[in-house]
């Protein structure tokens, strides 16, 4: 063990959250898997609640396995990228056929499973010597080392500084103390370095550079798209469409959107009252949704009363459609 590893441990064992995915007594290869997806483009704090509300309804991998599609996404919605959740769900009901996986290789041939989850859950809950490397790993890296690159050649040269660097006979622990690290100590602004128990091992710390790095990423280029929501409603009752295959969340219930011309087409000129605008981000799309509502009862629309909606799969976007159109206040810009 180098004092670089035992500096970290040492400081992790000390300072490590109570999270409910970290059990003293026993690790849960669940739990540690369905934490891992929950927590990708998404913070500790906003997962939590998420978490324990899905381990409620679905406390083993045997329970999601039996689960409809559309329950599993009313569990997951609030959480974004529901791909990954479809994903998961294909890549549970394997593992419930065929056995937990052995190795990386293993986990990397599911669905939906990249480098980063196949080392976290082969590390931390298999206890299989594999590193792994995210947003956190990746700056606690950058600024160890003073390395100026950016995206993927940062990530590249992360993921070889992880596995050198890998403390193989506690690779779970080890590698949660360096996310650990970045989480709480290495932070993207105002890092704690005061704090930091392996700061005399930074190379930006000792140079005053820390604020430098990772290097700043080129300003995202932004695609506009702006298009209509038409609210059916008829006699209390709300009129919804299901999301097809390779539609923007699939599989989930909305309000029928898309240009104005292509909302006539289908459902003709119809009389329409505008409520508002809502505006939300899906990748590196800005979208935004002007909100009409629309008295009618088309056939070809399923409808539901208000207290069913609780019950369905609605992305973020469309139930602040629905709530524009019931309370007739604008949202706030919702981030998917």
């Amino acid at each position: 063990m180098t004092d670089f590893q035992l500096a970290l441990l040492n400081w992790y064992k000390a300072n490590a959250r109570e999270l409910p995915w970290r059990k003293a007594d026993h690790i849960d290869p669940y739990a540690v898997w369905m934490s891992e997806v929950m927590l990708q483009q998404t913070t500790v704090g906003v997962v939590i609640p998420y978490f324990l509300r899905w381990m409620e309804r679905f406390p083993t991998l045997e329970s999601l396995a039996l689960a409809s599609e559309e329950e599993v996404l009313v569990y997951w919605q609030g959480l974004g990228y529901y791909s990954r959740c479809r994903n998961l769900l294909a890549a549970v009901r394997i593992v419930k056929a065929q056995g937990w996986p052995q190795s990386v290789l293993e986990w990397l041939a599911l669905p939906g499973v990249g480098d980063y989850t196949a080392g976290a859950v082969t590390s931390i809950a298999q206890g299989i010597p594999a590193a792994l490397v995210d947003g956190n790993v990746e700056r606690v890296f950058a600024r160890l080392t003073c390395n100026p690159k950016i995206n993927p050649a940062l990530k590249a040269d992360a993921w070889h500084w992880a596995k050198v660097n890998l403390y193989e006979p506690d690779p779970g622990t080890w590698n949660q103390a360096l996310m650990e690290l970045g989480a709480t100590i290495c932070t993207p602004k105002n890092p704690s370095c005061g704090a930091c128990p392996v700061s005399r091992y930074c190379q930006a710390f000792q140079n005053g550079t820390v604020a430098d790095y990772p290097s700043p990423k080129p300003a995202k280029e932004w695609i506009e798209v702006f298009h209509q929501a038409w609210v059916f409603v008829n006699a209390g009752k709300f009129g919804l469409v299901q999301a097809q295959p390779g539609e923007w969340w699939a599989g989930m219930w909305h309000s029928p959107r898309g240009k104005e011309t292509e909302l006539i087409e289908r459902f003709g000129n119809l009389s329409r009252e505008r409520v508002g605008i809502i505006k939300h981000v899906v990748t590196k799309h800005k979208i935004s949704v002007e909100v009409y509502r629309v008295q009618s009862d088309q056939l070809d629309l399923r409808w539901f009363a208000k207290s069913e909606l609780d019950e369905l799969a609605i992305s973020s976007p469309g139930r602040k459609i629905l709530t524009l159109v019931n309370s007739a206040v604008q949202p706030r810009l919702e981030l998917e």
